[in-house]
């Protein structure tokens, strides 16, 4: 199928430190502090990551339902959470055209294909490698006795994801608000009888800097595509000793 994917400008980006000090309960009037994480790679089967597409239209987000009970989530999500296991895939959505119907679909990808996170203790390991759909838990040798354990990922990694997936889903919804309303003046020139052009189509970009969420801009900074290399990096390493 050929598509044309929806290309935009980003919006203002939103301080990471804000976003993190949000997380951490910071700037209410309590001293409440959430458990540490103990996270832990999974390495996915081939094709277990690939999640549904939607139609324009549709506001669901990953691990929200519609009315038949269908979410979002890839089908090695789907089976983790139903075994009650919580699961973090970093991703981003983008907006496609049908070559054919010219409706707009949008598709959910992973930011690492082959890899996402699960919350577990030492005792959920090998319950979720039985998992359909999870191949290994990526693992590290280590020097004392040589045995492979399993690799925990600093919280402050996960938080760093988690931004950047927020990130990345705020610019997604900032470019669809400027596609949807740009399509509404189209066909309110076309209704009145005037021409359609590209300057008829342009809308303010100021229109869309202060939408509600402070939507902001996606992997627009160097340190995050620094990141996200590094963090791929790491994964390709552990997942390399298993092979």
């Amino acid at each position: 199928m050929n598509i044309t994917v929806s290309k935009h400008k980003n919006a203002e980006s939103v301080p990471e430190v804000d976003f993190l000090k949000a997380r951490r309960g910071e700037g209410v009037n309590h001293s409440w502090t959430p458990p540490r994480e103990t996270w832990f790679a999974v390495k996915a089967a081939p094709g277990f990551q690939r999640c549904p597409s939607i139609v324009d239209g549709d506001s669901r987000k990953p691990g929200q339902r519609d009315v038949g009970g269908r979410t979002l989530d890839s089908v090695v999500e789907r089976n983790l959470k139903n075994e009650g296991f919580e699961v973090f895939m970093p991703s981003y959505r983008l907006e496609v055209r049908h070559h054919r119907n010219k409706r707009w679909i949008e598709k959910r990808f992973a930011t690492f294909v082959g890899y996402l996170f699960v919350n577990i203790g030492p005792d959920d390991f090998r319950t979720v490698e039985e998992v359909t759909g999870v191949s290994k838990i990526l693992r590290f040798t280590r020097s004392n006795d040589g045995g492979p354990m399993p690799f925990a990922f600093a919280q402050e990694t996960i938080d760093r994801l988690r931004y950047i997936a927020w990130e990345q889903e705020q610019n997604f919804l900032v470019a669809r608000a400027r596609r949807q309303r740009e399509e509404e003046i189209e066909q309110e020139q076309r209704r009145r009888g005037k021409p359609v052009n590209a300057s008829s189509r342009r809308i303010r970009r100021s229109q869309f800097t202060d939408l509600g969420g402070g939507l902001s801009s996606s992997l627009s900074s160097a340190s995050s595509r620094a990141f996200i290399t590094e963090t791929l990096q790491t994964l390709g390493n552990l997942a390399n000793k298993l092979d």
